[in-house]
């Protein structure tokens, strides 16, 4: 079949729309594509956010849980003052009250400066909040059983968390002959309060 130039220009307006359809057509395929790989991420980046927030609200969930666990520990320690500064009024009243209910002579005391406690390694994340704080007592005593009244004593007030590091006995020479109630014997110890400070750690 042979087109004439009468056909042909018949045709032009035909070929055009069909031109722009096509096109239109490829177009509109393009969109929906690009369209639907954005509406795609979005759903990623919306599921992500989502298990997130689930991820997070579990974990609150169970950080109250240890809180709520612990909180009374917690609460008898800061109590108990090893939790947070030194309380070093209350270990020296501590000190005149084991004193009087050991019926000791009275004890003398050296308090050294606040310092990290030695026997924790510089990899120990605790290394930063452990402190101990010095004491050198100087007390007098009727017989070697008054030393673990007196400290014994001194743990029932719970002012505070110690170790006793070292004791050392000495017999009082006399000349005189011994009266009823008297220190036969001076003890010289040390201890340290152990204190932690939790606003404080490695960054």
């Amino acid at each position: 079949m042979k087109l004439s130039a009468k056909d042909l220009s018949a045709m032009k307006l035909p070929f055009l729309v069909l031109t722009v359809a096509i096109a239109a057509s490829l177009l509109l395929v393009r969109f929906s594509s690009d369209k639907r790989e954005q509406t795609e991420k979005q759903h990623h980046i919306q599921s992500a956010a989502l298990q997130d927030a689930r991820l997070r609200y579990q974990r609150s969930g169970e950080e109250r849980e240890t809180i709520l666990r612990y909180l009374p520990a917690y609460q008898l320690l800061e109590h108990q003052g090893f939790i947070g500064t030194e309380q070093r009024i209350n270990w020296l009243e501590s000190l005149r009250i084991a004193n009087t209910h050991a019926g000791l002579f009275g004890v003398t005391y050296q308090l050294d400066a606040r310092k990290p406690f030695p026997l924790i390694g510089q990899s120990n994340p605790m290394s930063t909040n452990l402190h101990n704080s010095q004491m050198k007592l100087s007390f007098g005593l009727v017989h070697e059983g008054d030393l673990m009244r007196f400290f014994q004593a001194l743990a029932e007030q719970q002012t505070g968390i110690f170790i006793l590091t070292g004791c050392a006995l000495d017999r009082v020479a006399r000349s005189e002959s011994p009266a009823p109630r008297q220190a036969n014997l001076t003890a010289q110890c040390d201890l340290s309060w152990l204190t932690i400070d939790p606003g404080k750690g490695k960054s």
